[in-house]
């Protein structure tokens, strides 16, 4: 009895110990472990912003006018070179009158004072008339050529600006030519033919404050100088992003950007940031400021111009790399007190806990600033 008692004894004992040893394994086997080394600390940082083209030119109306035809309309590609709108101006119609009899009248006083000044030349040459009677006939002929040079160029600026091909005409004509000056300032001069300067897509002008009526139609009235439309180049585009002042000192001229959105679909554009702000935007808010900075895209493919328009959501990803800095898992640091705090793997497998501060952090890893050095091992779970 005493013998089947001390074989149950041992067995149990065995058993025993047997179920502690397997209750460690999974323990030390949860345990990680991860020497502390430098590395380059990369970043993505995240912006978003609308898509715009990457050059706007604008069409502005050269004196107050009516808009009698819209040949084009916002939203739709122009040449360069093709009408846009054509205007209607009854103040045109007075300036081309008033311009072009100031011309005749210019070219008439210039006929009349080089033919003075021949006599006067050919008596001047013959002893005949004082050296003052001379250059006083000289100086009359050669304000009378200043004068006409512009008279003749505001002629030219005022053709040009309505289009008129009859330049060559215009300009043989005299104030003696009487049935043909009437015949021409009895006719209508009062349309303005405003083409486009570039290629491009024809936009909305700016908005002036809340006012959205500043979209012209047919029969509205245009101010001198009014800006009727931008056209904007769509060879590229540009995308204007708020970078907040924590992560301004980050990003530079000529960083590498991606570019998506929600509808590019799986399409992603390449692009370089150009500019950045050295100046904050001001802020309503009162919270932290901004700084603006532009992200190009300098040259389109014709298949990506066809699915670009402007206006759209745009994310931009810039990818930042520091130096080499100590990283350590983020599982690795616990807080307690306040305070950062990792278990550090000395000699003979002992463990010491040791107080750290940490900088940046990323997905899974932080940055060490103090409290640990290259080749510390710390132990985590």
């Amino acid at each position: 009895m005493n013998n089947y008692l001390k074989i149950f004894s041992i067995v149990l004992l065995i058993l025993m110990l047997v179920s502690c040893g397997s209750s460690d394994k999974p323990q030390t086997s949860l345990l990680k472990t991860y020497e502390v080394k430098p590395q380059p600390l990369h970043k993505t940082l995240h912006f978003t912003g609308t898509v715009q083209p990457i050059r706007e030119s604008s069409l502005t109306s050269p004196m107050e006018a009516v808009v009698e035809t819209m040949h084009f309309h916002y939203g739709q590609m122009v040449k360069k070179g093709e009408i846009v709108l054509t205007l209607n101006s009854n103040e045109l119609q007075k300036q081309y009158n008033d311009t072009l009899t100031d011309y005749l009248k210019a070219k008439d006083s210039y006929s009349i004072a080089k033919a003075k000044f021949v006599g006067t030349e050919e008596l001047w040459n013959a002893g005949l008339i004082s050296k003052n009677n001379y250059l006083s006939e000289k100086s009359g002929l050669d304000t009378a050529r200043v004068t006409l040079m512009q008279a003749t160029r505001k002629l030219s600026e005022m053709l040009e600006k309505m289009d008129d091909k009859n330049t060559q005409n215009i300009s043989n004509l005299s104030l003696a030519d009487f049935d043909k000056v009437r015949k021409i300032l009895t006719s209508n001069h009062n349309l303005i033919h405003l083409k486009a300067p570039s290629d491009g897509i024809m936009l909305y002008p700016p908005k002036s404050g809340e006012d959205k009526n500043n979209r012209v139609t047919v029969g509205s009235t245009i101010k001198s100088g009014q800006v009727i439309a931008l056209i904007g180049d769509l060879k590229g585009i540009s995308v204007e992003i708020d970078v907040p002042e924590i992560d301004i000192d980050k990003i530079r001229p000529g960083m590498e950007a991606t570019i998506s959105g929600v509808a590019f679909g799986r399409h992603q554009l390449k692009g370089k940031l150009v500019a950045v702000n050295a100046q904050a935007s001001n802020t309503s808010t009162g919270g932290l400021p901004s700084f603006t900075a532009v992200v190009e895209v300098n040259s389109l493919t014709p298949e990506q111009q066809s699915w670009i328009k402007v206006g759209m959501s745009a994310s931009i990803e810039l990818n930042v790399e520091s130096n080499n800095q100590l990283l350590i898992p983020i599982a690795a640091v616990k807080r307690e007190k306040g305070s950062s705090v990792v278990q550090v793997q000395l000699a003979k497998g002992k463990v010491q806990k040791r107080m750290i501060t940490t900088g940046a952090a990323q997905a899974d890893s932080v940055v060490v600033e103090s409290g640990l050095k290259s080749g510390d091992v710390v132990v985590y779970d």
